[in-house]
């Protein structure tokens, strides 16, 4: 008989991030956010919450209790639609200028600009065009989406698998409203 016993040190990091992920989330967040399956037990009216996948995909909707929020368009697989994003590496703690890596949204290029920075010569400030199922975004993006609806503010939060696949590199946070 052979026995074996894996240790592998990716997986210790990834178990890593997704405490960090889920630490921040409910208590330094603002809100502080609860996880969506404690939602029915909660004594607030309409709870700040973030739903899930696997641990390693963290969905915040900032505008999912907005009046007339699904009246809009709602994004599903063949949904074509502008997203204006801010792409962070997470470092447990509220996202900073410094902790930014990309962006198309034309509030953080003002203040990066105001910083004597030049992003322009870097990003592309247009939304990006994407269609849902199309192959635009890496699958873990189009998980978080899907369900999302038309200006919905949305921070999304990936382990490194998702985000850049089996080799660590970090945790990114993204920011993304999303426009039809």
């Amino acid at each position: 008989s052979i026995f074996v016993g894996c240790s592998n040190d990716n997986d210790t990091v990834l178990n890593q991030q997704q405490k960090s992920i889920e630490n921040y989330l409910k208590s330094s967040h603002n809100p502080r956010l609860i996880d969506e399956a404690e939602v029915p037990e909660s004594m607030d009216d309409n709870p700040p919450f973030y739903t899930r996948w696997d641990m390693n995909i963290y969905r915040y909707i900032a505008t999912y209790y907005n009046e007339g929020r699904d009246a809009l368009p709602k994004i599903s697989n063949g949904t074509t639609f502008d997203i204006t994003y801010t792409a962070y590496i997470f470092t447990g703690n509220a996202p900073t200028i410094s902790t930014m890596f990309a962006t198309n949204d034309i509030d953080i290029y003002n203040e990066l600009v105001a910083q004597g920075l030049t992003p322009s010569d870097y990003w592309d400030l247009e939304p990006k065009r994407v269609t849902l199922g199309d192959g635009d975004l890496f699958d873990s993006l189009e998980t978080a989406l899907k369900g999302c609806y038309e200006g919905d503010e949305v921070e999304i939060y990936l382990t490194y698998p998702e985000a850049y696949g089996k080799d660590y590199i970090g945790e990114d946070k993204l920011k993304i409203v999303v426009a039809n």
